[in-house]
């Protein structure tokens, strides 16, 4: 599988307040670099701000004397994306004789391609033409200007980009343009023992649609004496946001930073509060089975494998390692899982999963993930080669092999009713687990994508400290909520320079 990224360390355990004293520095070491000579990239005004065809140098690589040699910096995959990854690569490079293109994988993390990115910055010569984020770095990347927006080498190329989702678009755009010319798409969902839910009396194929279904699900889970903490959490801020943007709760002010850049935090709102107070209350009662964030763990799965807990939101990504955990290697019909149906026969263990439980409604997410962008510092032709790389990987048969093999979203319209892939969903347990996840992405509300932050890993240590203060200090949660917004908008104005 591949995890969703955890906010950075820098600050943890200082809680929201103590995060603030280190800010500036951070702030510092996210200002631009000096300006690039390639094209597009960069917020700008009215017509600045959009792009055409001319700004994808895209005839270059025609007049290219011969193979332009191109590199691509990923992280933060593991498998099986990460093999999915390196066998598009070689079929890339065996399928044209005009672009080799080389992979080097620079860890487990985001934020270790992230790091080698932000030392090489200044010096242009020395990055990658293909680089691969974490969604939440498109407000940095964008400032910083090194980025060609592919949708002007998808309107060179005669690729219209509303042959992407809406909700992928939506989230990845900045001033109306797409930057990624490919996005590797994540949503949280629910997974939850089906076992479990039959021995408490619930359906087993209704889970949770909201929050207070889940702790009405989870009360009833402990009276029955099922599971000691029904619902296991890991204590991730991107849940937090999830579940503020599902009722239109912005984080920051200006549309979530993308009309124009943030100036200020706005969770200190009666929904803010509201949602901190739900976690608190069920962290209280023991309903929650609270896991800090920590990279590589696995607590909050062993959580279900061990039946202290009964359900969790995580990752759609995650689907591959429940279905093994809970499910064993074995697809639907192996297992004795119908679709729709459960089979007990003296499992203790039958994963289901179901759309993200929202505070009014379920399924109510913006398009998360990773994401693969052509930097505007190499030469034209480069630029050019490095948008064939990512027009290869949108080809409709790529684009199923991320999804039946990596585990992420379709983002390519025409494949989402592909037999193929309907087929997974009905006979593969880790298929059948993730169509919650196709099914919330298909609907989402493009207008509610998440925010865009250029200073985005510190807000998230700003909100995840409030997170943490409350569920592992006993802070007061609307102390801690007004405290992180305060120390957010102090973060945004020092970013700003104001």
């Amino acid at each position: 599988m591949a995890p969703r990224p955890t906010p950075s360390r820098r600050f943890r355990r200082l809680g929201a307040a103590g995060a603030l004293a280190t800010i500036g520095l951070l702030v510092a070491a996210c200002g631009s670099p000096p300006a690039t000579e390639g094209s597009g990239g960069g917020r700008g005004e009215g017509d600045e701000a959009k792009v055409s065809a001319e700004d994808c140098p895209l005839d270059a690589l025609d007049e290219a004397s011969g193979p332009v040699k191109i590199k691509m910096w990923f992280g933060g995959l593991v498998e099986p994306p990460v093999t999915v990854l390196t066998d598009m690569v070689k079929d890339f490079n065996a399928s044209q004789d005009k672009v080799q293109l080389t992979a080097d994988n620079q860890g487990n993390a985001y934020a270790e391609v992230l790091r080698k990115y932000q030392g090489a910055a200044a010096t242009p010569e020395q990055l990658p033409q293909i680089i691969y984020l974490e969604d939440t770095m498109l407000g940095e990347m964008v400032d910083k200007g090194q980025v060609l927006p592919a949708e002007a080498c998808m309107l060179a190329d005669d690729y219209d980009p509303e042959q992407i989702t809406a909700a992928a678009r939506a989230a990845y755009s900045v001033d109306d343009v797409l930057y990624p010319g490919y996005m590797n798409v994540s949503t949280p969902i629910l997974y939850y023992n089906k076992v479990h839910f039959e021995k408490a009396g619930l359906d087993p194929d209704s889970p949770p649609r909201t929050l207070a279904e889940i702790q009405e699900a989870a009360k009833v889970l402990k009276d029955k004496g099922v599971s000691k903490k029904p619902f296991s959490f890991k204590a991730d801020q991107w849940f937090v946001s999830t579940w503020l943007a599902g009722v239109g709760q912005d984080v920051v002010n200006n549309d979530n930073g993308r009309t124009k850049p943030a100036t200020e935090a706005t969770f200190d709102t009666d929904k803010g509060r509201e949602l901190f107070e739900w976690l608190d209350s069920m962290n209280q009662e023991k309903l929650l089975n609270a896991f800090p964030v920590t990279d590589g763990s696995i607590d909050h799965y062993l959580a279900l494998i061990t039946e202290e807990s009964s359900m969790l939101v995580e990752t759609s990504t995650a689907s591959s390692t429940i279905a093994a955990a809970l499910g064993g290697e074995l697809n639907a019909e192996d297992a004795g899982i119908d679709v729709g149906s459960i089979a007990l026969d003296g499992k203790k263990l039958v994963p289901g999963s179901g759309q993200y439980p929202g505070m009014e409604a379920p399924g109510q997410i913006y398009a998360s993930g990773g994401a693969f962008y052509i930097l505007n510092t190499g030469s034209k032709a480069e630029q050019a080669a490095a948008w064939q790389f990512l027009k290869f990987m949108l080809q409709p048969d790529n684009a199923k092999k991320w999804h039946l093999e990596g585990g992420y979203l379709p983002v390519v319209k025409s494949i989402i009713s592909d037999p193929d892939i309907l087929d997974f969903q009905k006979s593969d347990l880790g298929g059948n687990l993730l169509k919650p996840a196709v099914d919330q992405l298909a609907t989402a509300d493009p207008d509610r994508s998440g925010p865009l932050i250029a200073p985005y890993p510190q807000f998230q240590d700003i909100l995840q400290g409030a997170l943490e203060d409350v569920l592992f200090a006993g802070a007061d949660p609307d102390a801690a909520v007004a405290s992180a917004n305060k120390d957010a908008t102090a973060l945004l104005q020092d970013y700003n320079g104001d």
